[in-house]
């Protein structure tokens, strides 16, 4: 069995056995995160919008590429 299949079994488990955190949920987080910098950015402009949508996906991706890293050692 891979080991991906492993991983998405334990988490299906999991979710089943303890359910969403009431508090600090990282999905609720990265919202609230992308609402913050939506407020302070946002304009009726293109290059506005482009500026947030890097912010929010390069912030998602170097924190999952730092989560992989610190996962690797």
């Amino acid at each position: 069995m891979p080991v991906e299949s492993i991983g998405l079994a334990l988490g299906y488990l999991g979710d089943l056995l303890i359910g969403d955190p009431r508090r600090g949920h990282p999905v609720a987080a990265f919202g609230r995160a992308a609402h913050a910098v939506e407020q302070r950015l946002w304009r009726d402009h293109r290059g506005r919008g482009t500026l947030h949508a890097l912010l929010c996906a390069g912030g998602a991706a170097a924190g999952a590429g730092l989560l992989a890293r610190t996962a690797r050692r």
